[in-house]
């Protein structure tokens, strides 16, 4: 039985680990040339640069039991933001990222208040918030997508040019580091901090937390505030990336910073949403989906095997939970 109860915990604790390293075998043995490389394992950082980003807001959220629908979206207004306010208000590039980020983090302090004082559940209050974000970034582009180099469509016209600095975001190697910083600052704040520990007491039993004194509701407008940082960031570097930035643009980076933030779960043995496992999880399907691509694997696909990855990842994390009552 001890033997059996030691693999289950192997298999709980390491099975992310496990998984890449199946999936990097497969890979380099099924297309060795076009998936394993140097340029590629580059590639894949830099693929999984943003949803990373964005996904460590989720991650804070998860660890303070904050489901968050509207961070995506709320990645679009932090981009089409921060680019507008550069090329047709002449802002500064610092001054604009930050006022971008100011407004985000507004709008997650307004979904603190909905959830706190008026007790709506955070999903629904969310939800709710997505469609009114997809509402006002559609009419501030006049419903075209936002080129920051030409006129917009309801005509306002460009009076700065974007730094070539905001563009570099993008590009590797900076989009790589950025993504290791947001991390390793994501990991020290939320395991070796005072506040941190305290939004993972919050997060895992709510009731005890306020009886011990601890502001909840301070908390979790701390905790949608710093998603809103993420998302903020994460969309500035959409639009680096691409150059533009479309009123759809944060959608696509969803459920894959859900289903990365999930996946860390179980990274560990922690049993609970961390930055480190966040980014394994990232890795993981940013690896399957570049290795199912180098194999010629139809496109069409490939949401079956990183649904199912998602799956098995949550039957880890139920597996870990179990392991450590």
């Amino acid at each position: 039985m001890n033997g059996k109860k030691s693999l289950k915990m192997l298999i709980s604790k390491g099975g992310i680990v496990f998984a890449i390293l199946i999936a990097f075998v497969i890979f380099s043995i099924g297309a060795p040339k076009a998936f394993l490389n140097v340029s590629n394992m580059i590639t894949i950082l830099k693929s999984i640069s943003i949803t990373t980003v964005i996904a460590m807001g989720a991650t804070i959220g998860f660890a303070t039991g904050v489901f968050d629908l509207s961070f995506a979206t709320l990645a679009t207004l932090g981009g089409a933001l921060s680019v507008t306010f550069i090329a047709w208000y002449g802002m500064p590039m610092p001054v604009a990222m930050l006022a971008a980020t100011a407004v985000c983090v507004l709008v997650g302090l307004i979904n603190a208040v909905v959830v706190v004082k008026f007790h709506v559940t955070a999903f629904l209050a969310t939800l709710a918030m997505q469609f009114v974000l997809d509402g006002v970034i559609m009419t501030y582009s006049g419903g075209a997508m936002i080129n920051p180099r030409v006129a917009s469509a309801s005509g306002q016209q460009v009076v700065r040019e974007v730094p070539e600095a905001f563009w570099n975001m993008g590009a590797s190697p900076y989009i790589i580091l950025i993504m290791f910083a947001c991390v390793i600052l994501v990991e020290l704040f939320l395991t070796y901090t005072k506040h941190g520990r305290i939004l993972y007491m919050v997060g895992s039993n709510t009731s005890a937390a306020r009886l011990s004194g601890i502001k909840v509701g301070a908390y979790i407008a701390v905790a949608f505030g710093l998603t809103a940082v993420f998302s903020s960031l994460g969309g500035m570097l959409i639009a680096a990336r691409s150059g533009t930035i479309a009123s759809t643009a944060g959608a696509t980076f969803l459920m894959p910073s859900i289903a990365a933030a999930n996946i860390g779960f179980s990274f560990g043995g922690r049993g609970k949403a961390n930055a480190v496992g966040t980014f394994v999880g990232a890795a993981l399907i940013g690896i399957v989906e570049n290795g199912l691509y180098a194999m010629a694997f139809p496109y069409y696909s490939i949401n079956i095997i990183k649904g199912l990855i998602l799956l098995l990842a949550l039957i880890m994390s139920a597996a870990t939970a179990r392991a450590q009552e």
